[in-house]
């Protein structure tokens, strides 16, 4: 190609919009003065000039490649692949940017835009303001090589002194900035009150056996903003819960690092039991619908053992109540039908019967804790907040020019991580086991303690506390004697057997 380009590209680049050498307006300006003095011709404005502000030429992540099976480290420039798809299709006929790391500052990219020089388009030309970009001549690109493998190496430097600051800021217990915590202020070290009073809320509800669902359902009814003014999802709810920050830890690359200079808003012991049980995987975060009735899918048909389920009744009109009734429906006249409200009203006081019994608590409470686990909890915790004092002793030691046994000192490190992610694991186990029956053990009225919960929580203490099967009705019309004062009945007892579990 040796003509002169009449709609080439011109590619401008800046890593950090705060502050990053010569502005993309600049470099463009730049590019358009060299142009005209090569008298090259520059494409449209709004397809020709390609920004990229804020764009790192350095830093990877993983994208999806095509022809590979697995995603792969990538530098992802959008601006400069577009680039290169315009001069691969003729839509360009040449390039200029402002100096070669502003093109290229990976191997892989500069090798990418040799094979469309040296191959695609043969005799391409591209060039730059500064004169750093050139690949003419076996010379140009060799020297282009040579010079992206500096500015990497430049940039590998800078990337290790950063890291390197950031986990010494963390260690020491700083903020390390970025966008404002939930229950901080942007300084990152203010405890704003109102967001800090409802984590402290929602951790309390969760341990207690609230659904995240419920638990978003509420922030959305008393309309608590997130930060950044969106609506709550549970990915934000969870990440906020999840935080080692919340409970004054600092964390560096997801790893807790020491204690953190601002105060936390929840005791360790408690954001650790709130975090194992957001982390147990047998949490489902997509149940679908939400049951409406108390024994939906839990209930058992007394004929074919199948469970029951609530739906209108048959009829219609006013005689269309809800009622239980088995799969076998569907096929033909379904086994079991009993009234939902009536069903429920006489599960509950068999429930209530056990749950008023201070001696009946104890026993049940002993059995979900057979092995005294929880009782271990505590001590679990102590042990890995001592092995973390220690790692950071023992990087302390690492740290020093003068250190010995060096390879000793790495394994101790590596020996602890292990002992405390066994820990974390047995941590998580005790934590995740259901004790629905704690709001029980404080004295108070076991009705009234059942009326605040929510269905899933009640559902949750059913399954626990009994196996409710329901037999058929009898022939007949059910007698005066099992009528109630609001025109509704009584479920005969006889229908329903509740064996303790």
């Amino acid at each position: 190609m040796t003509s002169r380009p009449r709609n080439a590209i011109v590619l401008a680049r800046i890593s950090d919009a705060r502050g990053d050498g010569r502005s993309v307006s600049d470099q463009v300006r730049d590019a358009r003065e060299l142009a005209d003095r090569l008298r090259w011709g520059i494409g449209p404005d709004d397809t020709h000039v390609l920004r990229e502000p804020d764009t790192s030429a350095f830093k990877r992540r993983k994208v999806n490649v095509p022809g590979k099976t697995h995603p792969e480290w990538r530098v992802v420039r959008p601006e400069f692949r577009r680039a290169l798809d315009m001069l691969v299709s003729g839509q360009a006929d040449g390039l200029i940017a402002y100096d070669l790391d502003r093109a290229c500052r990976d191997p892989r990219d500069l090798e990418d835009l040799i094979d469309l020089v040296e191959h695609a388009c043969a005799g391409l030309p591209v060039e730059s303001v500064t004169g750093s970009l050139r690949l003419s001549t076996d010379a140009d690109v060799t020297m282009a090589r040579v010079m992206v493998a500096i500015a990497n190496k430049a940039s590998r430097d800078t990337g290790r002194r950063v890291a390197r600051a950031a986990r010494t800021r963390a260690e020491n217990g700083g903020h390390h900035g970025g966008t404002r915590a939930f229950g901080y202020e942007n300084d990152g070290m203010t405890v704003r009150e109102d967001e800090a009073s409802e984590i402290r809320r929602l951790a309390a509800a969760l341990a207690a056996g609230k659904s995240l669902r419920a638990l978003i359902v509420d922030l959305r009814e008393r309309e608590v903003p997130t930060v950044r003014g969106g609506a709550w999802q549970s990915k934000v709810l969870r990440d906020i819960l999840m935080n080692p920050r919340v409970a004054g830890l600092a964390v560096h690359r997801g790893e807790i690092v020491g204690k953190g200079r601002w105060p936390a808003i929840l005791d360790e012991d408690t954001w650790r039991a709130v975090a194992a049980l957001l982390s147990d995987p047998s949490r489902r975060t997509t149940p679908g619908n939400a049951p409406r009735w108390l024994g939906s899918g839990i209930y058992a048909c007394g004929t074919c053992g199948d469970t029951l389920y609530c739906s209108g009744r048959g009829g219609g009109g006013k005689d269309r109540r809800p009622a239980y009734r088995c799969r076998s429906h569907h096929t033909g006249p379904s086994h079991v039908t009993a009234d939902a409200r009536a069903l429920d009203r006489h599960v509950i006081g068999e429930l209530l019967d056990r749950l008023s019994d201070p001696a009946a608590l104890q026993v049940l409470n002993s059995r979900h804790d057979p092995h005294g686990e929880r009782a271990a909890e505590e001590d679990l915790a102590s042990a890995i907040a001592k092995d973390e004092t220690r790692i950071r002793q023992l990087r302390a030691a690492l740290a020093d020019p003068d250190a010995e046994d060096i390879d000793d000192l790495r394994a101790a490190i590596a020996t602890l991580k292990e002992r405390i992610a066994d820990r974390e694991a047995r941590l998580a186990a005790v934590a995740a086991r259901p004790t629905p029956l704690r709001e029980f053990t404080g004295g108070q009225d076991a009705a009234e303690v059942w009326t605040s919960l929510d269905l899933a929580r009640q559902r949750d203490i059913l399954r626990l506390l009994a196996r409710v099967t329901v037999k058929p009705s009898g022939p007949g019309r059910l007698p005066n004697s099992l009528r109630l004062p609001d025109g509704t009945y009584r479920i005969p007892p006889e229908r329903v057997r509740v064996e303790p579990l």
